[in-house]
């Protein structure tokens, strides 16, 4: 298996607490809703019925990139993420709203994402404001790039790439950033990372660029290509004709690497004397030749520091290290760390910060030695209420306050100190790139709702109106949570699995504190689904399948290895792996019967399977057949039960006699013919409505229970900025859906 989803191993993260009444919601990568009726609770009149979609704007998440603040105007703020692209703030970072208009890149499952990889505000005139994007396809597969332009202070943008196109070779084109002549706006740098398509240890290998425009991107022109891609371009404020060039970042390998093979490759620092035209390395000293972030000391043209590392290739060196002669010489000034990021003050260089996966670093004396931040009972940095703060790719420092810090992270959100970096909180309020897997409400009748997502789990307690993190632990690897439930009989055992590891925790306190009940560190699976058996909650299912991060389907492989089913009889205190009929499946949704604790059911990529000695064998539904199942929810509440399953790219099948018989696909009503069906949920409040996503258009409804479909709550969806959903949970007052990259939206019924 190529391992691309093992990218966030220096993570932390924690589970969910949860309270569980008269039914429980068995969550796990496909969706599910809650199979029982429960008795409904009066209205919340604190929620406003809009009749539309609404962004919870959150939880804090993303794959964020750039940080920026305005020069003239510290109210004004941006940042970038790779899904909700452009963020803007109005009020210092308090506050962000998307700020997209313009961009026409499409992209992600819906073609509504917004790829957004970096940002630059023109010194010379603030209103003009340069980002760039990511490698991109369009629908019909047509590869896409982008670098726009706004001069209206980054409120609407125009694409620029005259004289920028795609070589023979080039798989995708991503601009990492932008530099600005001072005094000359019109001359502007684009860094670039080129994708040529062959493969690497962990990602594809990747080649680098620099343009150059002297029309303000009315014409680019092509001035050094490498073998890895640029990043930060430096021009010596003395001297404009001297550039340095930072070229690699902590995730991409080299296309002179053979990470395999233990050779990290890299370029390190470029450096140019007369405006591009010829190129030399200046790496004496600079064992990390991986340089995702390089900055100069704005005193003194000769100082500059350069963070190195590639943390996931063996051999790779990381560190951050400082020069006083130009890049002549480097020494080493921070060891032992893949470094990832390092600003300086701009009013005062003997202030640098640095930052890495699991630390913050701060010097006051410019440089010379450094102070480390992190959590306090974990080696991580990140905020309050137990935030993981990812991979800090991008920093900025008040330039009044050098204790007030910035940063934008790739698996964290926006996060700002006060205190020179030693503690943290969010700072991403209305603005979330967030991935979410799970979302979940414990109590039908419930205002509490979590999520498990690529950044670790969420709670509200009002309706997903704000966000708290509780990652409190620490002996997990990885913020992947995609699996997570608690026992019927016990509402402070909580439950959580993880999606690209075979991983599961398990609390006894509602969340406080976790023991690890199931590792199998050889198995190359994640952990799907979780399902506790309403009528005995000693019986608890784990189903394996393997990762499906890139892309978003299910399909991508096929699980490896033969046993994908852990039985725990101890209410998940220990996990016994099983060799059933399933071997060699992708488990996708386990869902047990709500009062026979033998029974219970799972779909998978090879179909509908039952069991009916409490998961010893498993027998496949022979009148379903071999089908890619990926959705599954059951209505307990006749006396024969109604199950509805979602097929890949081939829609809904319904059986109202247990499994004896099907209809379907039932896809009439669906924007596509062969939707794929990625989570289905019954609403408890009549049994006919049911709710399902296709990951390719969005949200539907059925009233006549699973027949026939409708775009939910209108033709438009409106108010679902994002339609990719990943997963469903309805309580009695909300439904909620969360998306692949814009966080958790909300609809109040």
């Amino acid at each position: 298996m190529k391992q691309r989803t093992r990218i966030i191993a220096g993570f932390f993260a924690a589970t969910l607490s949860a309270l569980v009444i008269t039914s429980v919601y068995i969550a796990g990568c496909g969706g599910g809703g809650n199979a029982t009726v429960v008795t409904p609770s009066t209205d919340d009149t604190s929620l406003t019925k809009t009749g539309q979609w609404e962004s919870t704007g959150g939880p804090i998440g993303g794959l964020g990139y750039d940080v920026r603040i305005h020069p003239t105007n510290k109210s004004v703020m941006f940042v970038t993420d790779n899904y909700a692209g452009i963020g803007r703030s109005t009020d210092g970072g308090a506050n962000w709203s998307k700020s997209n208009t313009g961009i026409d890149l499409d992209y992600g499952p819906t073609s509504d994402a917004v790829p957004i990889f970096s940002l630059t505000i023109d010194p010379n005139d603030p209103n003009t404001v340069w980002v760039g994007t990511d490698a991109s396809l369009d629908m019909t597969g047509a590869k896409e790039f982008g670098i726009y332009k706004s001069t209206d202070g980054g409120q609407t943008w125009t694409k620029k790439i005259n004289g920028i196109s795609l070589e023979a070779g080039d798989k995708f084109l991503t601009f990492r950033g932008f530099t600005i002549e001072p005094g000359n706006s019109n001359l502007v740098y684009a860094q670039a990372e080129v994708n040529v398509g062959e493969e690497g240890m962990v990602f594809d290998k990747v080649k680098g660029r620099v343009y150059k425009t002297t029309d303000s991107g009315d014409n680019w022109t092509e001035i050094w290509e490498g073998d890895n891609l640029a990043r930060y371009l430096i021009i010596d404020p003395q001297d404009h004709n001297t550039l340095y060039v930072s070229t690699g970042i902590f995730d991409r390998e080299a296309y002179n690497s053979n990470c395999n093979g233990g050779v990290p490759g890299g370029v390190g620092v470029i450096k140019s004397t007369d405006g591009g035209v010829t190129w030399n390395q200046i790496n004496n000293g600079l064992s990390g030749l991986y340089v995702g972030s390089l900055r100069m000391d704005p005193n003194n043209n000769q100082v500059l520091y350069a963070a190195a590392g590639l943390a996931e290739c063996p051999n790779a060196v990381g560190g951050l290290y400082k020069t006083t002669d130009g890049g002549a010489n480097w020494t080493e000034v921070i060891t032992d760390d893949h470094m990832i990021t390092v600003r300086v003050s701009s009013s005062n260089s003997n202030i640098v910060y640095a930052g890495s996966a699991g630390a913050i670093y701060r010097s006051t004396d410019g440089g010379n030695t450094f102070i480390k931040y992190t959590l306090p009972t974990v080696a991580h940095w990140g905020a309050t209420g137990y935030v993981i703060g990812g991979f800090p790719i991008d920093m900025t420092i008040d330039p009044d306050d050098n204790d007030t810090v910035y940063i934008n992270s790739y698996g964290g959100g926006v996060f700002k100190s006060t205190d020179g970096g030693q503690t943290w909180v969010t700072w991403s309020k209305g603005f979330t790139g967030l991935i979410v897997y799970d979302v979940y409400v414990p109590d039908y009748n419930s205002s509490t709702v979590y999520v498990a997502s690529r950044n670790g789990p969420y709670k509200s307690t009002d309706y997903a109106s704000t966000w708290s993190g509780i990652a409190n632990w620490t002996e997990a690897s990885s913020t992947e949570d995609a699996a997570i439930t608690t026992l019927p009989s016990n509402s402070s055992a909580v439950l959580v699995g993880r999606e690209n590891v075979v991983m599961a925790f398990r609390s006894t306190n509602g969340g406080s504190s976790f023991s690890k009940v199931l590792d199998d560190p050889d198995s190359p699976n994640g952990l799907c689904t979780i399902a506790a058996s309403p009528a005995n909650s000693n019986i608890v299912y784990a189903g394996l399948c393997m990762p499906p991060l890139y892309p978003v389907d299910f399909l991508a492989e096929a699980p490896t290895g033969s046993s994908v089913l852990y039985l725990s009889t101890d209410g998940g205190a220990s996990f016994t792996k099983t060799s059933t009929e399933m071997d060699g499946v992708s488990i996708v949704k386990i869902i047990p019967h709500s009062s026979d604790s033998t029974t219970a059911w799972a779909a998978t990529l090879d179909g509908l399977y039952k069991t009916t000695n409490s998961g010893a064998n498993w027998t496949r539904n022979s009148a379903l057949g071999q089908k890619q199942l990926i959705a599954l929810d059951i209505d307990f509440s006749g006396s024969t039960p109604v199950i509805i399953v979602g097929e890949a790219y081939n829609g809904v099948h319904v059986s109202t006699d247990g499994g004896t018989s099907w209809t379907g696909p039932n896809n009439t009503g669906f924007s596509s013919g062969n939707p794929y069906i990625m989570t289905i949920a019954i609403d408890p409040e009549s049994t006919s409505t049911v709710f399902a996503a296709d990951l390719y258009s969005g949200i539907y409804r059925s009233t006549d229970g699973g027949s026939t479909w409708s775009a939910f709550p209108d033709s438009s969806m409106t108010g679902l900025e994002n339609k990719s959903v990943r997963d469903i949970a309805l309580s009695k007052d909300v439904i909620y859906v969360a998306t692949q990259g814009a966080g958790v939206f909300r609809y109040v019924r």
